[in-house]
């Protein structure tokens, strides 16, 4: 089974919409990525309500366009990612069923996410799914950052109660 982890919205200011999350819902920042000339200082900053990792990144020409003819010059909900259980499967079986496999930057291999504390290793797969949305595959990275700035809250299925007898 597959949970949803990860949502990133695109902002023309990521430093200001991050106060506004942190401000109304109590989210914490685990990290930002300064940068400059970009509002606020900050090209992305992560927040997580300890389950959620939910990246505010710069609407700019940089950010990953979502597919074809389509451009970055939006503001919303840019993608969201799924935690799977064993992530080389899970993408076979979508390459498999025809579902597109892109990349940040389509003439590159992919490469891992070496900026990023997620760890050197940890490599986002990324699809075009139905409507042109774009999701994140992996099996690991954002549970462990989120453990690393504050406390991680997992699922449990929630017990049936005993049904009453007559």
């Amino acid at each position: 089974m597959a949970f949803i982890r990860h949502i990133a919205i695109a902002s023309e200011n990521p430093a200001e919409a991050a106060e506004f999350y942190k401000k109304h819902f109590d989210m914490k920042e685990l990290w930002r990525k300064p940068s400059e000339g970009v509002p606020g200082g900050a090209s992305g900053v992560f927040l997580s309500d300890g389950w959620i990792y939910f990246a505010v990144l710069w609407q700019s020409p940089h950010l990953p366009l979502l597919g074809p003819d389509q451009t970055s010059d939006f503001l919303g909900i840019h993608h969201i990612g799924f935690l799977v259980e064993d992530q080389k499967a899970t993408v076979a079986e979508l390459d498999a069923d025809g579902v597109r496999h892109v990349q940040e930057h389509p003439d590159a291999p992919p490469h891992p996410l070496s900026t990023r504390p997620e760890g050197k290793d940890t490599i986002n797969e990324k699809f075009i799914g139905p409507d042109w949305i774009q999701f994140d595959v992996r099996d690991r990275g954002w549970n462990e950052i989120i453990a690393q700035g504050m406390q991680l809250y997992e699922l449990k299925p929630v017990e049936k109660p005993a049904e009453e007898t007559a």
